[in-house]
């Protein structure tokens, strides 16, 4: 069976999970790859199954992830796919499934399982994400569940996640955030980022950005409306020097990313090969 997985992942969540979906699905003879769907974008077409994973956003998927999905075109075959959203509280799901199994089931495919996986925050301009030891004891149970995922999905074990309403939200308050992140947040919220005084101008976080979203400006990074809000610069800031104004600085705050995700490595692995397919176009 070709099993083809795609993700979108700001610190490594959804990376993460289906990574480890990948090694079960390759452990039991599976020919499988695994891509996000910024650097290979495209569907394998002799896939037998496809997967996605993609985190939450203010109770929806983000901006770029439905772009994405919207993209696709329409299968002639009803292809089994799966979709698993990470959270960093399960409750807060929101329409994220929905969002996804909608436009895939126009897509024309069969979406057999659905899920949510409680993986570690790292929106950590408002709040402090857990400690490396919480971290750590959070992500061992998202990759057990991913296991047991994986093998329901290999046995045919159909699987939908049910919508709730977020226990701490009012139906009122849970549409408002969700619009108004939806509609005008996420369209608004890269100006707010700002640097403090211990920024060295090092340019990680423009080399790091999935969206191309940051430039170096007169040494100080700047960014621009295609943010993703996917908080990667943040969390991967030697120096912690980055934060959003109204929120104040992350200093002395936990940051989080996963330990396993190399998105820098990826980025110059994507651009060799492309730089390779270019020079052989050209022989």
């Amino acid at each position: 069976m070709n099993v083809d997985l795609k993700y979108f992942s700001g610190t490594g969540n959804s990376y993460k999970i289906l990574d480890t979906c990948k090694d079960i699905f390759i452990q039991n003879g599976c020919n499988t790859t695994l891509s996000s769907i910024i650097d290979k974008p495209d569907i394998n077409e002799e896939s037998d199954l496809i997967g996605f994973c993609f985190p939450v956003y203010a109770f929806g998927i983000p901006r770029i992830c439905r772009k994405y999905l919207l993209s696709l075109p329409k299968f002639e075959n009803p292809i089994n796919t799966f979709v698993l959203i990470t959270a960093g509280d399960p409750d807060e799901a929101g329409f994220s499934v929905n969002e996804s199994t909608k436009i895939l089931k126009k897509k024309g495919v069969n979406v057999t399982y659905d899920e949510v996986i409680y993986m570690p925050s790292n929106w950590t301009v408002s709040m402090s994400p857990p400690s490396k030891k919480e971290a750590q004891l959070i992500i061992d149970s998202g990759v057990k569940k991913a296991k047991k995922i994986a093998q329901d999905i290999l046995n045919g074990i159909p699987h939908h996640h049910v919508f709730n309403y977020p226990s701490r939200y009012s139906k009122i308050g849970f549409y408002k955030d969700y619009y108004v992140f939806k509609w005008l947040g996420v369209s608004n919220l890269w100006r707010d980022f700002r640097t403090d005084g211990t920024c060295d101008s090092c340019g990680l976080c423009a080399k790091l950005c999935p969206t191309e979203s940051i430039q170096i400006v007169n040494e100080k990074p700047e960014w621009a409306n295609t943010c993703e809000q996917c908080m990667r610069c943040v969390n991967y800031c030697p120096k912690e020097a980055i934060f959003q104004k109204g929120e104040g600085s992350i200093k002395g705050k936990n940051v989080y990313y996963e330990p396993t995700f190399k998105p820098l490595k990826s980025k110059k692995h994507n651009k060799a090969n492309a730089a390779g397919a270019k020079s052989r176009a050209a022989d």
